[in-house]
């Protein structure tokens, strides 16, 4: 017995949801750490503590919806959001280990 059309377009609906879940978390997984090394790096530039934590959030806050996009429409999605996904975590690894430095 054949299903509906009706169930394709529920699944259908599901998966495109999961995406964009999927996307934006990734996409804020990213951001996060990119984030905290860009602060990081203005701080170590001689740049005020909290001039460097504000201007690297407003880039985060600037870089995130397109991250977001690329992440939604690029051809090869799953492959961008294991790379993207594979950098975030070697941030957040770099990030560990600078805070036990310091």
């Amino acid at each position: 017995m054949k299903r509906p059309a009706s169930y394709k377009k529920i699944a259908r609906d599901r998966e495109r949801a999961l995406w964009l879940l999927l996307a934006l978390l990734l996409s804020y997984l990213y951001i996060w750490p990119f984030s905290a090394m860009a602060a990081l790096a203005l701080a170590w530039l001689g740049q005020a503590p909290s001039e460097a934590v504000l201007s690297s959030s407003i880039g985060a806050f600037v870089l995130y919806p397109p991250l977001v996009l690329w992440l939604l429409c690029a051809r090869r999605a799953v492959r961008n959001a294991l790379c993207l996904a594979c950098v975030s975590l070697a941030l957040l690894a770099l990030a560990h280990v600078l805070v036990g430095a310091g």
